[in-house]
């Protein structure tokens, strides 16, 4: 009797759980539905106006903005496709040369000035993370909110300043006047200094016991442990240079060895709006950052993952 007893009580036990468990269940997919919808929308938010402009510079000049309204298929797909923009705007076709574009020159130009200075940034920069990290030096901290109260003014108030002394140096509408000003970045330096501050201090010290300098800690011991890190500031500093408008607008008359991003600009005028060589230059633009970011997507993932954690 008391066995019958026993058994029935386990069992309401089981059924009063089996409803309470069911409901976990559903709340669990009705939440994972729910972020799931809202991360569709948010993709849906930023892609739908880049799917427009490359397919918008596919297109006829005369039907971009025919069909916004009403929406419908053809609002993103184009009735006539044409590569005519991309011609033109490569310098290609007799409009093209007739307009003076060639952005193919411009793509080199702005890769190759972000290039240097991502590649002099990240010298310069890892040397000021690795002081402001490392080494022992006496108010080292007063220098430090030096450098950091610098990311606090904006960039139009040292435009000015800046273009005097780049024009006192004989460097203005050169390559060298839209490199030189960003050797140092204050940014740069407080994100690396997050990494550095993340390595063992054994590892310093074990190397200092072997007779090896501070330089050779730097490139031997601490470089090699904070990877992560200069790659996400590489990618994060080349997208800031690819995408600068206004000091090449100032610094460079030349349009032989202007960036993209100017010469994008130059296809609309007071005039005339060329909307699809604006759309076929933007998606050139876009082409080598994409490219990059899927190509050092792991170690951009591992650095934002890994910045913060101590220990």
């Amino acid at each position: 009797m008391a066995t019958t007893t026993n058994s029935s009580q386990q069992t309401g036990v089981v059924r009063s759980q089996g409803p309470s468990q069911t409901a976990k269940l559903t709340q669990r997919v009705i939440r994972n539905l729910l972020w799931a919808v809202l991360y569709i929308v948010i993709s849906l938010i930023f892609l739908i106006p880049f799917i427009w402009m490359i397919f918008g510079s596919v297109r006829d000049e005369s039907e971009i903005f025919k069909y916004l309204y009403p929406f419908g298929w053809h609002t993103f797909f184009p009735v006539h496709w044409t590569l005519t923009h991309y011609l033109d705007v490569l310098g290609l076709t007799p409009a093209g040369k007739l307009a003076d574009l060639h952005f193919g020159l411009n793509i080199f130009n702005s890769f190759f000035v972000s290039t240097a200075v991502v590649v002099s940034s990240l010298v310069f920069n890892t040397m000021g993370a690795y002081f402001f990290a490392r080494l022992p030096f006496p108010h080292k901290n007063l220098l430090f909110v030096y450098v950091i109260a610098t990311l606090l003014v904006p960039l139009e108030v040292t435009m000015v300043p800046l273009y005097i002394v780049v024009r006192s140096l004989h460097l203005q509408d050169t390559y060298w006047s839209m490199i030189v000003p960003w050797f140092a970045s204050p940014f740069v330096i407080f994100s690396l200094i997050q990494f550095m501050r993340d390595i063992p201090y054994d590892l310093d010290e074990a190397a200092l016991i072997d007779g090896a300098g501070y330089f050779t800690i730097l490139w031997k011991v601490i470089v090699p442990n904070a990877t992560a890190g200069l790659v996400t500031n590489a990618l994060l500093e080349f997208q800031f240079i690819w995408n600068l408008f206004f000091w090449p607008l100032i610094a460079v008359n030349n349009p032989r060895i202007q960036v993209l991003q100017v010469a994008i600009s130059g296809t609309l005028s007071q005039t005339q709006q060329y909307w699809g060589r604006t759309f076929a230059g933007a998606s050139l633009a876009s082409v080598p950052v994409i490219l990059i970011f899927l190509i050092f997507q792991r170690y951009y993932v591992a650095g934002v993952a890994t910045t913060g954690i101590k220990g």
